[in-house]
């Protein structure tokens, strides 16, 4: 079919709302972070339908090759497992390796030592030779079908020649490389657009594109540094090193070994000057054994392989100027100073803002409007201010006054109690009351789906939503509701059925929804296992709540003066007069109070799912083995857990005997 012939504003509409919907599942099932609400995300599936409905002949261009596809790309399975690294930033951990190393293989052992790419890590997959998948790396078992897109490198061989296996599978780094990068850039500026932040997330999201002829423009590069599913002959790293250059795919110019982990320390020392002249972005050197008989052996954890291990620089830092200070408020009334930078490049990507903490923290450091400060990324994530540059300081720097008054309602800031934190005290805050109902909204609270922030938002400023109760007593605005624009009748009437089943949630979620400090998650399904109703918590002493696990004197303490505050008993009797059922969930009994330990991989469902499956029959699940321990859940490749276990004499479950448990409590 000749896209031409179609219009070409709806095409690019079809695109950037395909390349939006995968973005939001991505966030949402793999990295557990939503940026928008599921009715945000029922919007966009909508508006797709709607094109299709319209235009159903583009329904059809599906499967790789096109540039458009009908949905997010395709889940496959890798051949063998595709693990990420364990990480560390210190010569005594990388000790503890090789020490490890030794205890189970002997002494005499080398290392292969790598730059780490900043690139997207993927697995090109042979059948006879000739390239047939090319997938993300996923979750380590599964990645995304990449193909069509990846086929748009041409360092990477599509057909091998000469001797090869029937099925291979080698894995690289796709990376942009840095003077690449800075001509897309200068490109992007000339059109009046925004240049891209840095060139490790441009090619990562490059390989995600649904627009191949996009994709072959952002001059994608890529390095084979491995291989994964072989059956061959082929014993140490430098010989796959070697293998793979013979074949025709780009490798690391050199093969760098040590032998010793003292060797390995000097590489690292003297690397990074040598990084700064590589093609890509690095951020440290991976040390992989070199014997791959000693690799099989030493085998995997669930997430890494025992035989290899990324050293990791620290992270680089940025001088930038302080403009202002402001400040922010969070549910709990705590009030946060935030710093205001002329913008900076700080590992890869632009900086303006970064938290300061408290003020506490702020007189240590004496940081001032107006400063030079030095920043960090904590986690290679978070911006951070680790110093000022006194010897820059303007002679107008300003001292950073704590606010006395809230930046909502303007109303009185206090002390927190043994903390340096400004708090608002005030019940009627217009942003605290917005924020906790968000938060009592939310996935991990009462789970009310399409009760996102940007509809909770609209509701407030209709002031509709003033307290949690408000939320079961929309059904009195409904005529009005529906007029408003973007909803309607269906949308509404959806909405309004998830608050009336939130009625009926699992005492955890209402605990974890009310936005008690100091309870979270985790100690609000160990307050709801141990009272069985809301009642019993609050009626609870010090002591009874401080006997629950993870529920210490803080989070006590908080507890007890969240009942003493007559507002919120107020608000807890109002929910309960909308019928909600504030008493523990019967289901969670068969396994109530017993505690499992998972290890290694489960074929049928992932380390969360298995967790729900147990938390949802009144189990717990632990991260370590002890004589507490009620079984212990056993997948492919267990760890260490398994031989603790045995010597405990915890009965272990293999995947099969656990399914017919949870079977047989779903029969009944």
């Amino acid at each position: 079919m000749n896209l031409s012939t179609i219009n070409p504003k709806v095409r690019n509409r079809l695109r950037v709302l395909l390349a939006e919907i995968e973005r939001h599942n991505r966030l949402y099932y793999q990295q557990n972070t939503p940026e928008i609400s599921d009715f945000e995300y029922d919007c966009l599936q909508a508006e797709l339908q709607a094109i299709y409905k319209n235009f159903p002949e583009l329904a059809q261009l599906t499967g790789p090759g096109s540039d458009l596809t009908n949905g997010p790309f395709a889940k496959v399975a890798h051949l063998s497992p595709m693990l990420s690294l364990a990480n560390t930033y210190s010569l005594e951990e990388l000790q503890a390796f090789d020490k490890n190393l030794t205890a189970k293989i002997g002494p005499s052992h080398t290392f292969i030592l790598e730059p780490k790419v900043d690139g997207m890590a993927i697995n090109l997959w042979y059948e006879s030779g000739v390239l047939v998948r090319a997938l993300t790396r996923g979750d380590g078992k599964k990645g995304e079908d990449v193909t069509a897109n990846i086929k748009t490198i041409g360092s990477i061989p599509q057909q091998l020649s000469g001797d090869v296996p029937e099925r291979l599978e080698v894995r690289g780094e796709v990376y942009i490389t840095l003077e690449d990068f800075t001509a897309i850039n200068k490109e992007q500026e000339q059109l009046g657009q925004e240049p891209f932040a840095n060139a490790r997330n441009l090619a990562s999201g490059s390989v995600k594109l649904l627009d191949v002829d996009e994709v072959r423009r952002r001059r994608l590069s890529f390095v084979a540094h491995g291989i994964g599913y072989f059956k061959g002959s082929l014993d140490t790293q430098e010989q796959c090193r070697l293998w793979l250059k013979d074949k025709g795919f780009p490798v690391f110019p050199s093969i760098d070994k040590a032998n010793s982990i003292q060797e390995a320390w000097a590489f690292i020392q003297n690397f990074w000057e040598k990084a700064k002249s590589l093609p890509y972005g690095t951020d440290g050197v991976v040390l992989k054994l070199n014997d791959r008989t000693f690799q099989q052996e030493l085998g995997a954890t669930a997430k890494f392989p025992r035989w290899a291990i990324a050293y990791k620089f620290e992270p680089e830092a940025a001088e930038t100027r302080l403009r202002t200070v402001t400040f922010q408020l969070g549910r709990t009334g705590i009030v946060t100073p935030v710093a205001e930078l002329e913008p900076v490049l700080l590992a890869g990507s632009r900086v303006s803002r970064a938290t300061l903490h408290n003020f506490d923290e702020i007189k240590r450091k004496d940081i001032r409007i107006g400063d030079w400060v030095v920043l960090q990324k904590a986690g290679e994530v978070i911006p951070i201010i680790t110093a000022v540059n006194k010897a820059k300081r303007p002679v107008d720097a300003q001292p950073i006054v704590p606010p006395t008054c809230c930046p909502s309602c303007k109303g009185p800031l206090s002390h927190v109690e043994d903390q340096v934190a400004l708090r608002c005290t005030s019940l009627d805050c217009p942003e605290q009351i917005r924020l906790k109902l968000v938060h009592f909204a939310s996935k991990e609270a009462m789970d009310i789906r399409g009760m996102g922030p940007k509809v909770m938002n609209v509701l407030f400023q209709k002031g509709w939503l003033r307290h949690m109760d408000d939320l079961f007593k929309l059904r009195e605005h409904r005529a009005a509701w529906i007029q408003l624009e973007g909803f309607g009748p269906v949308i509404v009437d959806q909405l309004l059925a998830a608050i009336e089943r939130a009625k009926h949630r699992p005492l955890w979620r209402f605990i974890n929804a009310l936005g008690i400090p100091e309870i979270g998650v985790e100690s609000a399904k160990n307050l709801a296992q141990h009272f069985k109703s809301c009642a019993a918590i609050f009626e609870a002493s010090l002591e009874e709540l401080q006997a629950v696990p993870l529920v210490g004197l803080c989070a006590s303490q908080s507890i007890q003066l969240f009942y003493a505050n007559t507002a919120n008993r107020a608000i807890l009797q109002a929910l309960m007069d909308q019928g909600l059922d504030l008493t523990i969930d019967a289901a969670a009994g068969p396994w109530l109070g017993k505690i499992f330990v998972l290890t290694g991989t489960l074929a049928q469902y992932s380390r969360d799912q298995a967790k729900q499956k147990i938390e949802a029959l009144g189990g717990k699940v632990s991260s370590t083995v002890s004589a507490k321990t009620f079984a212990v859940i056993m997948g492919k490749n267990p760890g260490d857990k398994l031989t603790q276990s045995q010597k405990l004499n915890i009965p272990i479950w293999d995947e099969n005997m656990f399914l017919e448990q949870l079977n047989a409590y779903a029969e009944n």
